[in-house]
């Protein structure tokens, strides 16, 4: 988003409270909510994505140290979600768990334009520092190689929603279909008009599906190979119901 306007300014402190979900409460990611939703993410998310379980990626020594400052750049694109509880009543609560995390989506925005202060995952990973990580963004980068969105739907901006994760606890209530829903109403806000998401499980997969959005391109596990032929996620194909990473699209303009 060009001008002078900081990008974030327009959802600064956003908050939603939605009567269907009178639990939870859901507000643009701030600088005072990074630790938890670091810890939150790395206890919910990275162990649970399927390409980090088949190679035993450890959260810990690969993300960890990069991801507070992936979450401090998410803060200044003002699209990223997290989602606390809270009383049904509103009231004050002396609960010690009121107010935990509960569910993150976490976007960001890529662009046409050469961006100095634009940072994303490959900013981070190395291949000699975080080994397993490498593997993953090497998938990541080879489902969004060619695809030529930008030219494809003519925009210079588009909204990656690169993270969807909602503790187990409270697995069921519509929030990932909320979470989804919301992305969409602050890309319109901030005048973006297509979100993508790299799916590489079948469950984020169907969740996007059930949301509208369309598989522009797969990327099947078992065929996967590097330059020296390792296929480091053949296993996975074989083993599990997750088969192969998709690019998922929707226009929402």
């Amino acid at each position: 988003m060009k001008g002078t306007m900081t990008r974030g300014d327009l959802t600064l402190n956003w908050t939603h409270h939605d009567s269907d979900l009178p639990d939870f409460c859901f507000h643009t990611i701030q600088q005072e909510d990074v630790s938890q939703v670091s810890d939150f993410l790395l206890k919910y998310f990275f162990p649970e994505e399927p390409l980090g379980q088949s190679l035993k990626l450890d959260p810990n020594e690969e993300v960890r140290p990069w991801l507070p400052k992936m979450l401090e750049h998410e803060i200044r694109e003002g699209l990223s979600i997290v989602v606390r509880r809270r009383s049904a009543s509103g009231e004050e609560s002396t609960s010690e768990d009121v107010g935990e995390v509960v569910a993150v989506c976490l976007n960001d925005v890529e662009r046409t334009v050469s961006d100095a202060e634009d940072v994303n995952i490959f900013s981070f990973v190395t291949r000699d520092s975080q080994p397993n990580m490498w593997k993953i963004t090497r998938v990541l980068d080879e489902l969004v190689a060619e695809a030529d969105l930008f030219n494809c739907y003519q925009i210079e901006a588009l909204v990656s929603c690169q993270m969807l994760c909602v503790d187990p606890r409270f697995g069921g209530r519509g929030l990932a279909q909320k979470l989804i829903r919301l992305t969409e109403d602050l890309t319109r806000t901030m005048d973006y008009s297509l979100i993508i998401s790299e799916a590489t499980s079948e469950f984020s997969a169907r969740a996007f599906l059930k949301a509208g959005f369309h598989c522009q391109k797969t990327l099947p596990y078992d065929t996967f190979a590097f330059d020296d032929g390792e296929q480091p996620f053949r296993q996975l194909a074989s083993t599990s119901v997750h088969k192969t990473a998709r690019l998922m699209v929707k226009y929402i303009k």
